[in-house]
């Protein structure tokens, strides 16, 4: 008779063992653990849901490292398409001030971040912080702002409150001019430095300046430029998104491609394309087009149509077309077409206020500011400040030139002072200060690229040819 193999015996009584133990004891189990902290998003299931670049930012807030140094290192590895932008944390520039805020649109870009963030954090609510839970199938022209606006008084009321401080998604809409809140109008700039912001920046965190890090609250009032129209056309825009994503919610994907049978009705119903495109304020061949599904409707058209006719997009693109059709003959009330192209207003201003900013910006308050810088802050024309304040504003633009001229003078010497100490370096290792040796050791090899550090280092060459 054999003898049994006690080590297979004892292995295999451990394994039961362990198994049992498990199984009477589930939570020994250890859950899958995110590679990046699984963060909670703000306003889901709410109008008031955040966009995906605050949800980067604030992620990135949370590990005390800029947002770039976030995606270059993290989530651009993850991207299925990762050739839009460059993988380094210094190359991604002018994609976080220019393109970044595709993320939060309705194409393949903004899927491929929300689906990346989500392996990565493993949260299965991250595609509801982009258009494309439910603008998905639309034109990109229209649908999104190029930079971020904020509203200053929601960053003052939620830092009163104590709340979290984002940059929510329907602010990114073109569509969106004002906060319905504060009945004012979304800015772009920093009210410090008079930049645009930039929705992926290098450093910074919400409610901050991503250039100079002002901070952007202000406590406001309604804006006496608002009109009563154009309040009543941003609420309207509001309720329609409003509509579009708790629709999206409950049942997925939206039929936009059902928006053309409901254009046909509504053409038909007012009379042809002729009569719509003079109702509507845009041109009739538009419609043509779109009833024939040669060309899909932008989201301003798809809102200027609806708000003339008081039919919201998912009306447009879910009633029946004959039944949409005797709807409109049995009741059609229309109203003016909003103006797309609508700006902030350029008044005139309060003289004395005008004139007290003015002093400040040449007494040194402010710091020295271009006269276009000082004609936003303003919400006055350039040419409107040339002509009233004339010797003012030349002063100013003289202030602000000289002030660069001695930027440019300290900046020149602190990169030959730089190549000095360079040199400096290699000559004590007994290595021969070549253009090569010398690049390699600046912060920015194009120092040498300019005539003054050239010539120090020329001069500098010359001198240890000399004591030679």
């Amino acid at each position: 008779m054999s003898v049994p193999d006690q080590t297979a015996e004892g292995i295999s009584l451990k394994q039961d063992a362990e198994h049992r133990r498990l199984n009477l004891f589930p939570e020994a189990q250890i859950p899958p653990r995110s590679t990046l902290y699984s963060l909670a998003p703000l306003g889901v299931g709410t109008p008031g849901i955040e966009s995906l670049t605050s949800y980067v930012n604030r992620l990135a807030q949370v590990y005390h490292v800029g947002p770039r140094v976030l995606v270059a290192q993290h989530i651009l590895p993850h991207l299925s398409e990762a050739y839009y932008v460059q993988a380094a944390p210094g190359s991604l520039g002018g994609f976080g001030r220019t393109r970044s805020m595709v993320i939060n649109g309705a194409g393949p870009v903004a899927l491929d971040w929300a689906e990346a963030l989500s392996q990565l954090t493993m949260r299965s609510d991250l595609r509801q912080l982009t258009l494309h839970q439910w603008a998905a199938g639309l034109p990109n022209w229209g649908l999104l702002h190029s930079a971020p606006k904020f509203c200053p008084g929601c960053y003052h009321q939620w830092r009163e409150l104590k709340r979290p401080l984002y940059h929510p998604l329907l602010w990114t809409l073109q569509a969106v001019r004002m906060c319905l809140h504060h009945h004012c109008w979304l800015r772009e700039r920093c009210p410090s430095c008079q930049k645009l912001q930039s929705a992926l920046a290098a450093k910074g965190s919400p409610g901050y300046c991503s250039q100079c890090g002002a901070w952007l609250g202000e406590a406001l009032g309604p804006d006496r430029e608002a009109t009563s129209e154009m309040l009543e056309w941003q609420r309207w825009v509001g309720d329609a998104a409003e509509e579009l994503y708790r629709s999206s919610l409950a049942f997925g994907s939206l039929p936009w491609d059902a928006l053309s049978g409901g254009i046909a009705a509504v053409t038909a119903a007012v009379g042809g394309t002729r009569a719509f495109g003079r109702l509507v304020n845009v041109p009739g061949v538009l419609f043509s087009s779109w009833q024939t599904r040669l060309r899909t409707p932008s989201f301003p058209y798809v809102l200027a149509v609806g708000y003339v006719l008081d039919l919201s997009p998912l009306q447009l693109m879910t009633i029946e077309p004959e039944q949409l059709k005797e709807k409109l003959y049995a009741h059609m009330v229309t109203r003016p077409p909003p103006r797309f192209k609508h700006r902030m207003p350029r008044s005139q201003g309060d003289i004395a206020s005008i004139q007290a900013f003015l002093q400040a910006v040449l007494s040194g308050e402010t710091g020295p500011l271009p006269l276009r810088h000082v004609a936003r802050h303003l919400g006055v024309g350039e040419k409107y400040l040339v002509g009233r304040f004339p010797q003012e504003c030349a002063a100013i633009t003289a202030r602000y030139l000289l002030h660069r001229a001695e930027r440019a003078k300290q900046r020149v010497e602190q990169e030959c002072e730089e190549v000095r100490q360079a040199v400096s370096a290699l000559r004590a290792q007994g290595v021969t200060p070549s253009l090569t040796h010398v690049a390699a050791r600046l912060s920015n090899p194009n120092i040498l690229r300019r005539p003054e550090a050239k010539a120090t280092w020329r001069a500098l060459r010359h001198e240890q040819e000399l004591e030679l």
